[in-house]
């Protein structure tokens, strides 16, 4: 083994004296600041704070369902019935439910199927299966005629997700 030296370095900083301290200020008692308006009052510092990105920021808790399972249920059914639109259902169901839908309005499209009349939603039960997943049963009506839909509802990145869905 070798020994290494360590050489001191050429420039130290000279010593220097302690600077003299100010006595701390005191606080002002309750009275003596009564005749002080608020804008002379002594101003706390306080820290910067960093901006977070939205991407990081916890959401909160999932809202009610219903609207979506309204809207969803309205959209699939004139989809299923023939009528175009599929994209504006891209962002709330599963990939696997835009192909079955495409395959339904193929059908009825290949079957020269007409509408009755305008799809409106009658009815929407929802039950809460458990803390991120939900089960829809919905009434919707095609003119006279009435078309039962199920459907489930999970949590998926902070929004919910149709995974499951039939037209009845």
């Amino acid at each position: 083994m070798t020994a290494v030296a360590v050489a001191a370095p050429l420039y130290a900083p000279a010593p220097q004296a302690p600077a003299p301290q100010a006595p701390a200020p005191q606080a002002p008692a309750p009275q003596d600041l009564a005749p002080y308006s608020r804008a002379h009052a002594p101003l706390t510092p306080v820290a910067p704070q960093r901006a977070i990105p939205a991407a990081y920021v916890k959401r909160g808790p999932l809202g009610d369902p219903t609207p979506l399972v309204c809207t969803v249920a309205k959209a699939a059914l004139d989809i299923a019935l023939g009528a175009n639109g599929i994209d504006r259902l891209a962002r709330w169901i599963t990939p696997t439910l835009r192909t079955t839908l495409l395959r339904q309005q193929s059908l009825s499209r290949r079957a020269k199927y007409t509408a009755r009349g305008q799809v409106s939603v009658a009815r929407v039960r929802l039950c809460r299966v458990s803390a991120t997943a939900v089960e829809a049963a919905v009434v919707a009506t095609e003119g006279d005629v009435a078309h039962a839909l199920a459907m489930r509802l999970e949590a998926v990145s902070g929004r919910w997700l149709v995974t499951a869905l039939d037209v009845g």
